[in-house]
């Protein structure tokens, strides 16, 4: 199986359980960058969760000066601009780029949550001053119609710093059965690709310790851990999808938002994730049939084996464990940048509690299916193997038939109380 280059899933150190709950340290960011720069008030800025800002040691690339970002649980490099965005200039200035550059004069600098958007004629251009490792461009080396990636852009030691992309009128996607359909498949055939490119075992040790850092990093009073089916396995996710990303164009679904940025520096990803955390990430916030129609629509294009019964089974993880990793991490930025938490997220995390005691109420019931099946099957083994041992009575036959039939009524109970995917 073809694996794509640039796949340093690497292991950030330096981890702490400081929670984003303490009040942050005010920062003299004049006296760091001086008078023109004001980083504080960017809205890509996670203030809450900031120490300090220093220099770094690190070369600074040609256009660009380098920083460390201490937030309370990691020191994170950080690039920023030195020069002005919308100069022709500074953008004639930048050398060792990839792919396709930009074209012609700067047309506007627009601050967004994950750096700055600069306008060009044909081209969008987004400056990253935090990043992972690259997955904007690994996203882009993928070549799938469903995205809407970059065609070039500039990296250092394996971080994206610019993303270019072509610059395309895209519609919002209408919120409707059908169109939430639509995206499901678009989502699932853009993992069909990520799968032909990156299939890995499952490794339930690191996607539970992420749990790990979650939990106590957020304060919150949860605690979920799952076994995994042998189904569910890592592979290239978009890592930042969300239905907000999905656009119409040519009467398709488009995903755009391919970049790791501040996110995802983070929360760095130790291994690989499944696909289902995309899915996790789509249906936060939906519910009934819309939530239906989008998996729906993934499981009719997504490989076969990640939306196979034991890859769904809830209590193997499923989605809904994703959906618990989705709803941590959304609590986590939303403390990072000090916004209100949204309701969806508050109340599906007061929930936890209530799913996981019946889930214990339907392992009970499944144990007792286990011994009601297993029980009648000894005595028929018994009867085989030793001939020559006494008939059994009618009572005793009954009675076996009976627990025979008892395990498979638990067994079906047990399905129908066990957590639905959706």
């Amino acid at each position: 199986m073809a694996v794509l280059l640039l796949l340093p899933w690497r292991l950030w150190r330096n981890w702490t359980t400081f929670n984003l709950s303490f009040a942050s340290e005010s920062i003299d960011v004049d006296a760091t960058f001086g008078p023109n720069v004001d980083i504080e008030s960017e809205e890509w800025y996670p203030s809450v969760a900031v120490n300090s800002v220093t220099d770094a040691i690190m070369e600074s690339p040609t256009g660009f000066t380098a920083h460390i970002l201490h937030v309370r649980w990691a020191s994170l490099p950080m690039l920023l601009p030195d020069g002005d965005l919308d100069s022709d200039e500074w953008w004639r200035s930048i050398s060792s780029t990839w792919g396709k550059w930009v074209e012609g004069k700067p047309l506007s600098v627009t601050p967004n949550s994950v750096g700055w958007l600069v306008d060009f004629e044909n081209h969008e251009a987004q400056v990253l001053p935090l990043d992972e490792d690259g997955h904007g461009k690994r996203l882009a080396n993928l070549d799938c119609a469903e995205l809407h990636s970059a065609i070039g852009g500039l990296q250092v030691d394996g971080r994206d710093v610019i993303l270019v992309f072509n610059k395309v009128e895209f519609k919002p996607m209408p919120m409707d059965e059908k169109h939430l359909q639509m995206g499901g498949e678009a989502l699932g055939r853009f993992h069909t690709i990520c799968g032909r490119n990156l299939a890995t075992p499952n490794d339930e040790r690191a996607w539970n310790k992420r749990l790990d850092v979650l939990e106590p990093r957020t304060r919150s009073a949860t605690k979920w851990r799952a076994p995994h089916s042998a189904d569910t396995q890592g592979t290239i996710t978009h890592r930042n999808f969300s239905l907000e990303n999905c656009y119409l164009f040519d009467d398709k679904i488009i995903i755009a938002g391919c970049v790791g940025g501040i996110n995802n520096a983070l929360l760095p990803e130790t291994s690989p994730s499944p696909a289902l955390r995309d899915v996790a990430s789509a249906v936060a916030g939906l519910s009934g049939e819309l939530k239906r129609n989008f998996c729906q629509g993934w499981v009719s294009t997504t490989p076969t084996h990640w939306a196979s019964h034991k890859a769904l089974d809830s209590h193997r993880g499923g989605l809904i464990i994703w959906e618990y990793e989705q709803h941590l991490e959304q609590r986590l930025f939303h403390q990072a940048w000090g916004q209100k938490e949204p309701v969806h997220i508050t109340q599906f995390l007061a929930s936890v509690s209530s799913i996981q005691n019946g889930m214990y109420r339907a392992r009970t019931i499944a144990a007792g299916a286990l011994v009601c099946t297993f029980v009648p099957l000894l005595f028929i083994l018994y009867w085989i193997f030793y001939p020559g041992s006494a008939n059994p009575s009618g009572w005793l036959l009954g009675g076996i038939a009976s627990m025979g039939i008892l395990g498979w009524a638990l067994e079906k109970v047990y399905r129908n109380v066990a957590p639905k995917p959706w």
